[in-house]
C-alpha cells in the first residue's frame, strides 16, 4: 500500500512542494518522478524494508557521488533540506537522485539501424568497464559497506537471494538437476577464483536499468542491488536477459568488446556466470510467488535455467 502521508513528509524534507509527483515503480522500492525546488527533475525513492541497511544505502549514495565525479553515467544523489543524502522518515529510508532521460534497453529493437544497436551494447560494455575501473581506484570511506556477490552469495549454502533449489514449484527431478548444476558451478568458480576480477559491481544491469539516448550514450540506473562481486557477473546479468534474442551472439560480442576495449577481463567463464545468474531469480521469487504475476514469473525463471544450459551447450567438460 502506498503511504501518502510518508510521501508528503519526504517531499517536504527535500523542499518539493506544489509539484506533480508520478509513481513510476511499485516494486521493491516505491519510486516517484517529480521536480525539486530548483526545477530539476528527480527521482524520490522510498527504499524497500529489510533489504539494505542504513550503512549500505549510505555507501551506495557515496559511491554514486564518486562515480559522478569520475564522469561515469549514473544518477547523482540530491541532498535534502537538512543537507543529508539519506533521511529516515517513519522508519523508512528515503533518498533522491537526479532523473536521467533515455530509452530503456528493452526498447532496443525500436532502433532500425543494426550498427546503432551494436553501438548501444558496445557502449554498455564500455560503461561497465569504466565503472569497475574507477571503483578500483576510488578510496572508499572507512565505513563503506556493501553486500558480497561472492561464491557463497551466489551458489553457496545460503545465497543472497535465497536457496533457489528450495523453490516450492520445483519438481523432485528439477531439484536434483539444479543441485547438480549448482555444485558444478561452485567447483568451477572455486577452482578459477584467482582468475576472476572482483570488486564493486552494479549487479543488476538488466534492460530496465540501462538507458540509452539518441546519441547512443548509455546510462546505468538503480544501484539497489549493487555490491562487491565478480566483474563478469555484470556482463552475465545483461546477457541472460537476451538469451533468446536471435542476435544473442552479436550482442555478446559487442558487449564484451566494449568492455575489453576499456578494461581487461578474463571471459573464460562468461557462460557459467550466465547460468549462475539464472539461479538467482528462482531464489528471488520464492517470497514473491503469491504476488500478481508471481506464478507465471516463477515458471519462466525455472525454465530459464534449463534453457541457458541448452542454448549455451553447457556440459561441464572443458573447465
Amino acid at each position: 500500500m502506498i503511504d501518502n502521508s510518508l510521501l508528503r513528509k519526504a517531499l517536504t524534507i527535500w523542499g518539493i512542494e506544489n509539484q506533480e509527483c508520478e509513481l513510476i515503480a511499485f516494486r521493491e522500492n516505491l519510486t516517484y518522478k517529480t521536480f525539486n525546488n530548483i526545477g530539476t527533475q528527480v527521482v524520490l525513492r522510498i527504499h524497500r524494508k529489510n533489504y539494505s541497511s542504513k550503512k549500505e544505502i549510505d555507501s551506495e549514495l557515496n559511491w554514486l557521488q564518486a562515480l559522478n565525479h569520475g564522469k561515469i553515467n549514473v544518477p547523482k544523489p540530491v541532498k535534502s533540506m537538512n543537507n543529508k543524502l539519506l533521511e529516515i522518515i517513519d522508519g523508512r529510508y528515503i533518498s533522491v537522485l537526479t532523473w536521467i532521460n533515455g530509452k530503456h534497453l528493452s526498447e532496443i529493437n525500436a532502433i532500425d539501424n543494426s550498427t546503432s544497436k551494436d553501438k548501444v551494447f558496445y557502449n554498455l560494455g564500455k560503461e561497465l568497464a569504466k565503472l569497475h575501473k574507477f571503483s578500483d581506484n576510488w578510496i572508499k570511506p572507512y565505513n563503506f559497506y556493501k553486500r558480497e556477490w561472492n561464491i557463497d552469495g551466489l551458489v553457496g549454502e545460503n545465497p543472497l537471494w535465497d536457496k533457489f533449489w528450495e523453490n516450492p514449484k520445483l519438481s523432485n527431478k528439477q531439484i536434483k538437476e539444479i543441485l547438480f548444476l549448482r555444485d558444478e558451478c561452485y567447483k568451477i568458480l572455486n577452482n578459477n577464483i584467482d582468475n576472476l576480477d572482483y570488486g564493486l559491481i552494479h549487479a543488476d544491469a538488466v534492460r530496465d536499468n540501462v538507458l540509452f539516448q539518441n546519441n547512443l550514450k548509455v546510462n546505468l540506473i538503480d544501484f539497489d542491488d549493487s555490491g562487491f562481486g565478480f566483474r563478469i557477473f555484470d556482463l552475465a546479468t545483461t546477457l541472460l536477459h537476451f538469451i533468446n534474442d536471435k542476435n544473442f551472439n552479436k550482442i555478446k560480442d559487442q558487449l564484451t568488446k566494449g568492455y575489453l576495449d576499456t578494461n581487461f577481463l578474463n571471459l573464460k567463464l562468461i557462460d557459467i556466470f550466465i547460468l549462475v545468474r539464472s539461479f538467482t531469480y528462482v531464489g528471488w521469487n520464492i517470497k514473491r510467488i503469491e504476488e500478481p504475476g508471481g506464478i507465471a514469473r516463477n515458471k519462466k525463471y525455472i525454465y530459464n535455467i534449463f534453457n541457458v544450459v541448452k542454448k549455451l551447450d553447457i556440459q561441464f567438460k572443458i573447465y
